[in-house]
């Protein structure tokens, strides 16, 4: 578990750097650098990239928490698992919104509840003793 949270982090990390380096051609670097830096002219893919990193923030303290605990109270075996997958549908909502899937009607739920529903799952596990 202590692996996949590190690479979790790492994922995290990549978030925050996608959403600048695919605008810094209509984008000075020096306007990412401040919070009054003009960054209204940065692509549609940097654009979803800031999205995907939006809803990422959104669930990662919590699957940070559940990850954690699952270390601290000895339930890996099955929350591994979970946040296993939990990852595997993270990364597959970045790919998502870099292809443009989410213009798609009903799309993105389809990637994004089953994320919310592991993180659940992985709730769940720990209070079963």
């Amino acid at each position: 578990m202590e692996n996949l949270i590190i690479c979790v982090g790492m994922f995290y990390v990549l978030h925050l750097f996608l959403t600048m380096s695919f605008s810094l051609h209509k984008v000075p670097l020096v306007n990412w650098t401040y919070t009054g830096g003009d960054i209204s002219g940065m692509t549609d893919l940097s654009a979803r990239f800031a999205s995907a990193s939006d809803n990422l923030r959104q669930s990662l303290p919590l699957f940070l928490t559940f990850a954690v605990l699952s270390v601290v109270m000895d339930k890996g075996d099955v929350n591994l698992i979970l946040a296993q997958v939990w990852f595997g549908l993270r990364i597959a909502y970045l790919v998502g919104a870099a292809v443009n899937l989410y213009a798609i009607p009903m799309i993105r739920p389809l990637v994004w509840l089953p994320s919310i529903v592991v993180l659940v799952m992985m709730g769940l596990n720990l209070c079963v003793s």
